[in-house]
């Protein structure tokens, strides 16, 4: 008696693990709930929750880049826009300066008649100051690009530039007569203008900026390789900050201490300062950008540095 009982406990003990594990082998899929045939009993739908799994590995990366490129994304926009205002203010600023020192030597000059110095110091600040650092920051503009257009914007440079030698070579000739003249009606007369630092940076600034002028004017006949195009941006930029440091010297000289008080030749000088740094920051660090690139280039292989594809 006692081990036919114990039998069927052992039977029924083990059917119901069986339906144990039936039920547990049921497969959840979306929202539906799948009971394999081999069953024989319902299982209950509303006992299970319902599970919504993603079965793409793809969408589910898709969804992470999602998620964590935003801030990249956010990240970059706004360092992009404090950029843009950056140099936005610097070029506004740039602007004003250059022209308020240009208005006030150009209108001190018309005062004095442009004689002797006077018409030395017109033509020079118009060109070497306000044609040249003009030219500089226009080239950048891209506000004046989506007005213009970049055809125009090169011919508004190259003009601007053109200028700029043009009419400061007509003022140290001027300055140049006038010292031959004073030679002529007094041999013992000691000509030291170019002798000075302000002659000396000078005329290295107007070699520099014939060198920009020659390795320009060709940019728009042929289809030059950077190298020409930052040479011809090398040569702007050195000759800028030549002229600019030569302007500076020029308020010591004795054109300078005469018709300006010392307060106002070092307010001259500040603001000169601030114009030069402001109008080269963007250009010059283009211009280092874009030589080590070059350089770069040379080493490691052309198709993974790119320069820019303006003048």
């Amino acid at each position: 008696m006692l081990f036919p009982q114990l039998f069927h406990a052992v039977k029924r003990q083990t059917h119901s693990n069986t339906r144990t594990a039936r039920t547990r082998s049921v497969v959840l899929r979306g929202s539906e709930v799948i009971a394999p045939t081999c069953a024989s009993h319902v299982v209950d739908k509303s006992k299970f929750p319902i599970i919504e799994i993603m079965t793409s590995a793809e969408q589910l990366q898709g969804c992470l880049d999602d998620v964590c490129g935003l801030p990249d994304q956010r990240i970059s926009s706004t360092s992009s826009s404090y950029e843009g205002f950056y140099f936005g203010f610097c070029t506004l600023v740039s602007h004003i300066l250059l022209a308020g020192i240009t208005g006030a030597i150009v209108y001190k000059c018309l005062v004095l008649k442009l004689v002797h110095t006077a018409g030395h110091a017109f033509y020079c600040t118009i060109a070497f100051v306000f044609f040249m650092g003009e030219a500089l920051l226009v080239r950048n503009s891209k506000y004046l690009e989506s007005w213009l257009g970049a055809l125009n914007l090169n011919r508004l440079h190259a003009a601007l530039g053109l200028l700029a030698f043009l009419v400061g070579v007509g003022g140290i000739a001027i300055k140049t007569l006038q010292k031959l003249e004073r030679k002529r009606e007094d041999p013992n007369a000691t000509v030291r203008h170019f002798r000075s630092n302000h002659g000396f940076y000078g005329i290295i600034g107007c070699g520099l900026l014939l060198g920009s002028v020659v390795t320009g004017l060709p940019l728009y006949f042929i289809n030059a390789g950077s190298t020409l195009k930052l040479i011809h941006r090398f040569f702007g930029l050195a000759g800028f900050l030549a002229l600019m440091v030569s302007q500076m010297f020029g308020y010591n000289t004795g054109f300078g201490r005469r018709q300006w008080k010392p307060q106002h030749q070092k307010l001259f000088k500040f603001f000169t300062f601030i114009a030069t740094v402001l109008t080269v920051n963007y250009e010059l660090r283009r211009f280092a950008r874009d030589l080590i690139g070059l350089a770069t280039s040379h080493v490691i292989g052309p198709e993974t540095v790119s320069t820019r594809d303006d003048l």
